[in-house]
C-alpha cells in the first residue's frame, strides 16, 4: 500500500530544523484494539499498524520497548529489552519514529510501587542510586536505538497530577533533573530530537527541563493547566510541542462547528513556534477515532 504522505519523515526533520511550518501528526502510543477498529487482524504486526498509520494519514510512530516481568525493586537486564521490529521500522518505513525510555520516577513507581516509592523519595541515598541506575539503563538504550536508526527520543515521565507535582520542586532539581541532563545530551551527541514526556502540571518545574536541552514537550493537557498558550510563553518559541487534544475535545467534534474550532486553533498553535498534533495520551479504545481522522486529514 502507497503511503499517502511519503515525505512524512522529511516534513518532521524540517520542522524541528525551523525550516517549515507544516504541521506532522503523531501518537505517544496506540492501543493493538484501536489499530484492529481500520485493520482487522487478530494481534497488529508491523503490516497492519503500517496500514493504520497510512489510513489515519499519521507522520509518526512511537516505539515502546517490551521489557520482561518486573523483578521487584530490580530493573530489567538492558540486554533484556526488545524493540519490536525496530529495523523494520527504521529503514522500511517513510515515518518519523521515536522511541519511549521511562525516567526514574516511573521506574520506581513500577518497581516498588507509589506508597513504598513516595516514601524512598524521602531517601536521599536510595534516591541517588535509583536515578543513576535507571540513568545507566537508559544511556545504553541511547546507544543501541541510535546505532539501529532510530530518528529521536521521549523521556517519559510521570512526575505530576492534575494539580501539581508529586515531589518538592528541589527535589526534582536536585536527583531527577540532572539525570535527564546527562541523558538529553547523550541523545544530542547523535545529533537527535528529544523530547519530554509527562501528564499532569510540572509548569513549577517547566523552566528547568527546559534549559537541559530537550527539543520538544509531549503532552500539554489543558485540564492539568497545561494550556498550550501558557506553556509556549514558559518554554519559548524554539521547542516544539506536541499533543494538545484530549478525549473530550473528540467528543465535542461530533459537531462539525468544534471540529473547525479544533482546526484553527491547531494552525494559530502552529504559527507560534514548531507543533505536532495529536492526543496527550496516545489512541485507546472508547476515543472518537473517526472524529480524529477527520482532523488530521485536515492537515
Amino acid at each position: 500500500m502507497e503511503n499517502s504522505r511519503p515525505d512524512s519523515r522529511r516534513i518532521v526533520q524540517m520542522l524541528l530544523a525551523g525550516e517549515t511550518r507544516r504541521i506532522p501528526k503523531g501518537e505517544l502510543c496506540i492501543d493493538e484494539e484501536v489499530i484492529r477498529q481500520l485493520v482487522p487482524a487478530e494481534k497488529p504486526g508491523f503490516e497492519q499498524t503500517l496500514s493504520f498509520l497510512q489510513q489515519m494519514q499519521l507522520d509518526i510512530y512511537t516505539l515502546l520497548p517490551c521489557y520482561p516481568a518486573v523483578r521487584k525493586g530490580e530493573l530489567p537486564g538492558r540486554k533484556e529489552v526488545a524493540w519490536p521490529d525496530l529495523q523494520r521500522w527504521t529503514a522500511d518505513s517513510p515515518y518519523f519514529i521515536f522511541a519511549v525510555l521511562d525516567g526514574a520516577f516511573e521506574w520506581g513507581m513500577r518497581l516498588v510501587g507509589m506508597e513504598k516509592f513516595f516514601g524512598l523519595l524521602r531517601s536521599p541515598a536510595a534516591l541517588a542510586d535509583l536515578t543513576a541506575q535507571v540513568e545507566k539503563f537508559n544511556l545504553y538504550q541511547i546507544d543501541l536505538l541510535a546505532a539501529e536508526g532510530i530518528n529521536g527520543i521521549i523521556l517519559a515521565d510521570d512526575i505530576a497530577h492534575q494539580q501539581g507535582l508529586f515531589a518538592r520542586p528541589e527535589l526534582f532539581r536536585k536527583y531527577f533533573i540532572p539525570s535527564l541532563a546527562r541523558q538529553v545530551e547523550a541523545v544530542r551527541r547523535f545529533d537527535l530530537p528529544v523530547f519530554y514526556h509527562s501528564d499532569g502540571n510540572y509548569l513549577a518545574v517547566l523552566p528547568d527541563i527546559v534549559d537541559v536541552g530537550f527539543t520538544g514537550l509531549q503532552c500539554l493537557e489543558k485540564g492539568a493547566g497545561m494550556q498550550v498558550d501558557a506553556v509556549r510563553r514558559l518554554a519559548g518559541s524554539y521547542i516544539c510541542l506536541w499533543g494538545h487534544l484530549e478525549m473530550q475535545d473528540l467528543e465535542r467534534a461530533n459537531d462539525p462547528h468544534y471540529l473547525v474550532v479544533l482546526q484553527q486553533e491547531t494552525k494559530v498553535f502552529a504559527q507560534g513556534g514548531p507543533f505536532i498534533l495529536g492526543t496527550t495520551s496516545g489512541l485507546f479504545v472508547g476515543m472518537k477515532l473517526e472524529n480524529l481522522q477527520k482532523l488530521y486529514h485536515s492537515f
